[in-house]
């Protein structure tokens, strides 16, 4: 595991994060294995040490854009569907939505926390480690030395 306190990296802006965003990929340095396992993110990246868990509540911002993906982007459309096509559908629709519902998530699950990474950084962009200002004492790499 090699940290980019070692070597300083280049400042990211904010079309990297998107780019690296959408990817999938760490939003600090780039690289691309951010997840353990299917369910289960790094709590640190591999390559750069950046904490990518940051502590309670942190799992909020993943959690709320995976169920505008499938409440929004699946169930709604698809339950409004099976009622507008045939008045017998909707039992179909239901059974669709339903299933999408317990599948989806799952599915977007990398998805979201990749998303979410990607708007939090393009919102905060100081927080990320490759932006932070050297000369500042008021940001911590390590959410851990934050007071």
């Amino acid at each position: 595991m090699k940290y980019s306190e070692l070597t300083p990296l280049p400042k990211v802006g904010t079309r990297q994060l998107l780019v690296r965003g959408l990817r999938k990929q760490c939003p600090n340095c780039g690289q691309p294995e951010l997840f353990r396992s299917a369910l289960r993110i790094h709590h640190r990246c591999p390559d750069c040490g950046m904490t990518l868990e940051r502590g309670d509540g942190y799992y909020l911002g993943p959690l709320c854009i995976n169920y505008g993906f499938v409440a929004f982007g699946f169930v709604a459309p698809v339950l409004l569907a099976g009622f507008l096509i045939d008045a017998f559908a909707w039992k179909l629709a239901l059974a669709i939505a339903l299933a999408g519902a317990a599948l989806l998530p799952l599915a977007l699950y990398r998805t979201a926390w990749c998303v979410w990474l990607m708007t939090y950084y393009i919102c905060l962009p100081d927080e990320l480690h490759a932006n932070h200002p050297e000369d500042s004492d008021d940001l911590s790499f390590e959410e851990e030395k934050r007071s």
